[in-house]
């Protein structure tokens, strides 16, 4: 009997371009997924895939600029949210199919702002279920549809891995973007031993002038360590919009971390995100080549499992 191939595209806001070049590795090593669960982001890249609207959509993640993205966006306060996605998912419209009609198994997560519960997505409109799987709280407009209010699904089940299997999957495969989180350590202060610049050792002359000169760099290096401790110290404090990344990127790593121990994938692949700022639209180029390096790097394991 063939195995039926699972793939999970997590959340992750920007840092799912990655899944880009996940899509693009499987294709290149010959393995078609039979079945795509996405959760926010990779509910989307996973639907731009099976309605071949891919291409088209890699074209336009690669040539944003920063901020560029909200120009696709309507700002408007309204229905919990500061932005409204749905002229950027409007421009997609045209190669929008039903999710029944697709060939390949597919569903979206999102989650019920009434009840707090996970809702699977299953039929439909693609757009619909991708636009109301990646409505960020607060953010983005919560999605009205089938009489609930939906929003980001990363807040219910980062990575749906539950979800692959519902949908038929013997083997699955879990790209996890938040499994190496964004480096936050730079909110510590620095330890007044931990060096900060490296210094040139210079040679003096072992006279009255040589010695003063060797007093004079010594004391300018001095200088230059503490000014750079200082300018640490300050940078350690986190600012405002920081600490909401870095609480998201917590709770989503956590959440991701403790779905996966009761629902194991049988590869986990863990994009390095760590320097990912999730609204950084603007790094299309190396998110996608990271994707397709961390694919690439469980070749063998997928091939192996696959033929077993």
């Amino acid at each position: 009997m063939t195995k039926k191939l699972g793939l999970v595209l997590g959340s992750g806001a920007a840092r799912g371009w990655a899944h880009i070049g996940v899509l693009r590795a499987l294709n290149e090593i010959g393995v078609k997924p039979d079945a795509i669960a996405g959760c926010s982001v990779g509910a989307l890249v996973g639907g731009a895939h099976l309605i071949g609207a891919l291409d088209e959509f890699e074209r336009w993640a690669r040539t944003l600029k920063p901020l560029s993205a909200l120009q696709s966006f309507a700002l408007k306060v309204h229905h919990g949210g500061f932005v409204d996605t749905a002229p950027a998912f409007e421009a997609f419209r045209s190669f929008d199919k039903k999710i029944e009609d697709l060939p390949v198994k597919y569903g979206a997560v999102a989650a019920d702002l009434a009840t707090g519960e996970e809702v699977i997505i299953t039929s439909g409109s693609v757009i619909d279920a991708a636009r109301a799987s990646s409505a960020i709280p607060v953010i983005f407009h919560a999605v009205h549809t089938r009489g609930k209010w939906l929003v980001d699904g990363a807040l219910a089940n980062p990575a749906p891995v539950s979800l692959a299997r519902r949908l038929g999957a013997d083997v699955v495969i879990s790209v996890d973007l938040n499994a190496v989180p964004r480096v936050l350590d730079r909110f510590d202060a620095p330890k007044e031993r931990m060096p900060v610049l490296v210094q040139k050792e210079l040679k003096h002359p072992e006279t009255i002038t040589g010695a003063v000169a060797k007093l004079i760099d010594e004391t300018k290096a001095a200088i230059d360590l503490q000014v750079a401790m200082a300018k640490a110290r300050a940078g350690a404090k986190p600012h405002l919009f920081e600490t909401a990344y870095a609480a998201a990127d917590i709770f989503q790593m956590q959440l991701a971390r403790a779905r996966a121990v009761a629902e194991p994938p049988d590869i986990w692949v863990k994009p390095d995100m760590r320097d990912a700022m999730p609204t950084a639209f603007d790094r299309a180029d190396e998110f996608i080549e990271e994707g397709y390096r961390a694919l690439m790097k469980e070749r063998g394991e997928i091939e192996r499992l696959l033929s077993a």
